[in-house]
């Protein structure tokens, strides 16, 4: 952790942002493959033509 700590202040903002993102990328990716989690409003799967 000592990296972390020689950075910026705004860069290690920037770096905690961008691990929260993935983190949630992650947990969108992982319930959209679920079988019993459906997300609200899915557009992909209608044949509406």
């Amino acid at each position: 952790m000592n990296f972390l700590q020689n950075l910026s202040p705004i860069n290690q903002l920037v770096i905690l942002v961008a691990f929260i993102g993935l983190l949630f990328g992650c947990l969108v990716v992982y319930l959209d493959n679920s079988k019993d989690y459906a997300l609200k409003r899915d557009w992909r799967d209608k044949d509406s033509k």
